[in-house]
C-alpha cells in the first residue's frame, strides 16, 4: 500500500556550506538534474506516476478476472438442435486426486430446463485456460420456475475455481453489483448497476410463495440468455443472487404486410434469487458449508 503521508527522503545541496562555497562548487545544471530527481521521487512515492493505471489483485479487475473464470454458459440440446441457452456460476469444486475425477457444479435457473426431458445440457467455461470446449452436464437438483427457480448441474472432468461465499448475507439497498450472463446465448456479457428493490417484511410479503423470503430486484441491464448468470458484489466479488428473470414491455412495429411484436427489457426489472435461498437450495442438494471457511461452498459426498 502506498502512504500519500510518506515523502521519499534526499539530501538538500549546499546546506551546511558556506554561501561562497556552493555557489562556486555546485552547477546549474546539476542543480536542475537534483530538482527534477525530488520531484520524480515525490510524485512516485505519492502514488502520481504508474499508480493510478495500475490495479491490484483486489481490484476492480481483479475482481471482474474472478467472477469471469467462475461463470458460464448453459445450453441445452436435443438431435443437434438448440433448445434453450442460458447463463451460470460455478459454486463448488473438487480437484482430481486418488480415485477420483475432477468435478465442478454450476448453479442456473430451473426454468431453463422445463419442457425439454430428454435433452442434453452442456456447459462452455470462459475465464480458465484449458477449459475450452464444452462438457456435457448432468441434473443433480433441480427446483421449479413457480417455486425456487434453481438447477444445479455436475459437471465431470473438469475443476473450474468456485465464486465466493459471502460471509453475511444482507442486502442492502443502493449496494453496486455486477452480473454476468450470455445474452441470447451468444458472447459473454457484464453489466453493472445497484440493488434497486429489497424485500420489506409485511402483509403482503408474507403471503408470497406462502411465506418464501421475495426476489431482490436489480436495475443491471438484462435480456434472454442472462437467467441462471450471478449477480456479485462489485467491491469483493461474492455471489449476491442468480438471476431469475426480468420484466418486458411489449413495441408493436408495423411492417409492409403485419404487425411485429418486440418484447424490450425494463431497466430496474432485473429479479435475482438472493443469496439466502441458494444456501437453503444447495443444502438441500446435498452441499454444505465449511464452517471453517464460511465464504466457500464444498461438495459433500460425489
Amino acid at each position: 500500500m502506498i502512504n500519500n503521508n510518506t515523502r521519499a527522503p534526499y539530501d538538500t545541496p549546499g546546506v551546511g556550506t558556506p554561501p561562497q562555497l556552493a555557489a562556486s562548487t555546485v552547477s546549474a545544471p546539476f542543480c536542475r538534474a537534483v530538482v527534477l530527481s525530488l520531484i520524480f521521487l515525490l510524485a512516485t512515492s505519492c502514488g502520481g506516476i504508474g499508480t493510478t493505471a495500475r490495479s491490484g489483485p483486489d481490484g476492480r479487475q481483479g475482481v471482474i478476472d474472478r467472477i469471469v473464470a467462475a461463470s458460464a454458459k448453459v445450453t441445452v440440446e436435443q438431435d443437434g438442435s438448440q433448445l434453450g441457452a442460458g447463463s451460470g456460476v460455478v459454486v463448488a469444486s473438487r480437484y482430481e486426486g486418488l480415485g477420483r475425477e475432477a468435478v465442478s457444479y454450476v448453479l442456473t435457473a430451473a426454468h431453463l430446463l422445463e419442457g425439454k426431458e430428454g435433452a442434453s445440457v452442456f456447459v462452455r467455461f470462459s475465464g480458465q485456460p484449458g477449459a475450452t470446449g464444452r462438457f456435457a452436464a448432468t441434473i443433480p437438483s433441480r427446483g421449479r420456475s413457480d417455486g425456487l427457480d434453481l438447477a444445479l448441474l455436475r459437471v465431470p472432468g473438469i475443476a473450474v475455481q468456485a465464486i465466493a461465499f459471502p460471509a453475511n448475507d444482507g442486502v442492502r439497498l443502493g449496494e453496486e453489483i455486477l452480473v454476468v450472463g450470455f445474452p441470447w446465448g451468444k458472447r459473454m456479457g457484464l453489466f453493472s448497476g445497484i440493488v434497486s428493490q429489497v424485500p420489506v417484511r409485511g402483509e403482503e410479503d408474507e403471503a408470497l410463495d406462502q411465506g418464501a423470503e421475495p426476489t431482490i430486484v436489480v436495475d443491471a441491464a438484462s435480456s434472454k440468455g442472462v437467467s441462471g448468470g450471478g449477480v456479485f458484489r462489485t467491491k469483493t466479488g461474492s455471489l449476491l443472487g442468480i438471476v431469475e428473470g426480468y420484466q418486458t414491455a411489449s413495441i408493436a412495429i408495423q411492417g409492409n404486410s403485419q404487425t411485429y411484436s418486440l418484447k424490450v427489457p425494463l431497466p430496474g426489472e432485473t429479479f435475482v434469487v438472493p443469496i439466502s435461498q441458494i444456501r437453503h437450495f444447495l443444502d438441500e442438494a446435498g452441499m454444505t458449508e465449511s464452517s471453517v471457511h464460511p465464504e466457500r461452498v464444498q461438495a459433500r459426498g460425489n
